[in-house]
């Protein structure tokens, strides 16, 4: 069984949701597996796996520390409902963005006779023993959204780490025309998610002598965290300040926040990059900030469910299993390489609140404050 991510694939070739009355939006298979060079992609044989259901899942959430985590969380209720003529019980842990407590979490799961195991890791290295001692036991681990450090387990569903890092870099190279400072404001340290994205970043920004990352600071996913950094970084730099690379939307809005506090004028503020939240969506157009949003839509818990009954089934299925992605930016600001599929004067959602998901596929009556559902538990 090959474990060695070469390639990536998805069966997933429309993501429903970003925005219900968009007629414009990307409707097709990943560009990620279009535009994979590579002639060899890798699959994982899930035969070793198959099994008759109706089967017990069991859920390893690293947290709900943000609206991003709770549209995932719902989304995979979601389809575990949809599915529960095959899922006995669905049984999900909350670890608090606790290391310790997700590494206990999964071995309860594992002692209560999980058929397969779902993982969302809080950070990459802690949580791989774990997941490699499940695996070991035969019991099949599907991980979602966040990886582990190895390769011990069947398949990654995500969307593009390295896409979306290579594209936020990118573009900010081309708005500077390859020459300025930037800051880079990540989530979590130590989560793959983060950093990921940094590490396909640089790969793009060494390119480029004359861009200079003036600091890198860490906001947890949080706008609240993510203003109290960039007051820090402005207070230091000011105006030197040319680009702002954050590695997910949750972050943004504080950082906009922090320039509007310092005394940046509409049109001032430098160009952000962004994902998922309609708040700097809003914050873009009100303020004339120049962006890019690339998505990383929580949609995929939904489809981790789905992944799930295919090993469950013995069926083939890819090392990565990655879902679609949207490309939005302000008008006027699409460069040389970077061609969105929308504007984001047409994906953001004006009368909505500043922390929806624009892209949760759960629907135009989704409220994640009222949302339940029966799933089998």
């Amino acid at each position: 069984m090959k474990t060695k991510i070469i390639g990536m694939f998805t069966s997933l070739a429309l993501l429903s949701g970003a925005a219900p009355t968009l007629a414009d939006t990307y409707a097709g298979v990943p560009r990620t597996f279009l535009f994979n060079p590579s002639l060899d992609v890798c699959f994982k044989d899930t035969s070793q796996y198959k099994k008759d259901g109706p089967y017990v899942i069991g859920f390893s959430n690293a947290g709900l520390g943000d609206s991003w985590r709770v549209v995932m969380l719902h989304s995979m209720e979601k389809a575990a409902f949809e599915h529960k003529d095959q899922i006995k019980q669905l049984l999900i842990t909350d670890a608090g963005h606790d290391d310790a407590k997700q590494v206990s979490d999964i071995q309860d799961l594992i002692s209560r006779g999980v058929d397969l195991l779902v993982v969302s890791a809080n950070t990459e290295q802690a949580v791989d023993p774990a997941v490699s001692r499940a695996m070991e036991r035969g019991i099949p681990v599907v991980m979602v959204d966040r990886r582990v450090s190895s390769d011990n387990f069947v398949t990654f569903v995500t969307a593009s780490d390295a896409m979306m890092g290579r594209l936020f870099a990118q573009w900010i190279v081309e708005k500077l025309h390859g020459k300025g400072n930037i800051v880079i404001l990540g989530g979590q340290a130590g989560s793959s998610p983060n950093e990921l994205r940094v590490k396909a970043a640089m790969q793009v920004l060494n390119q480029y002598p004359d861009i200079k990352i003036l600091d890198t600071v860490y906001s947890d996913w949080s706008p609240v965290k993510g203003k109290q950094v960039m007051q820090a970084v402005i207070s230091k730099y000011g105006k030197d300040i040319n680009a702002v690379l954050s590695t997910h939307g949750l972050q943004t809005p504080g950082s906009i926040e922090a320039f509007l506090e310092a005394g940046f004028k509409p049109g001032d503020i430098p160009p952000h990059t962004t994902s998922d939240v309609n708040g700097p969506l809003q914050m873009a157009l009100k303020y004339k900030v120049p962006m890019l949003e690339v998505g990383y839509p929580p949609a995929m818990g939904g489809t981790a469910i789905d992944v799930a009954l295919k090993v469950l089934a013995g069926a083939q299925v890819p090392c990565t299993y990655e879902i679609n992605a949207q490309i939005a930016t302000t008008d006027g600001d699409e460069t040389p390489s970077i061609h969105p599929d929308l504007h984001i004067k047409d994906m953001v959602l004006p009368n909505a609140p500043a922390d929806m998901l624009v892209t949760g596929g759960m629907g135009p009556d989704y409220n994640p404050t009222t949302f339940k559902i029966d799933y089998p538990q």
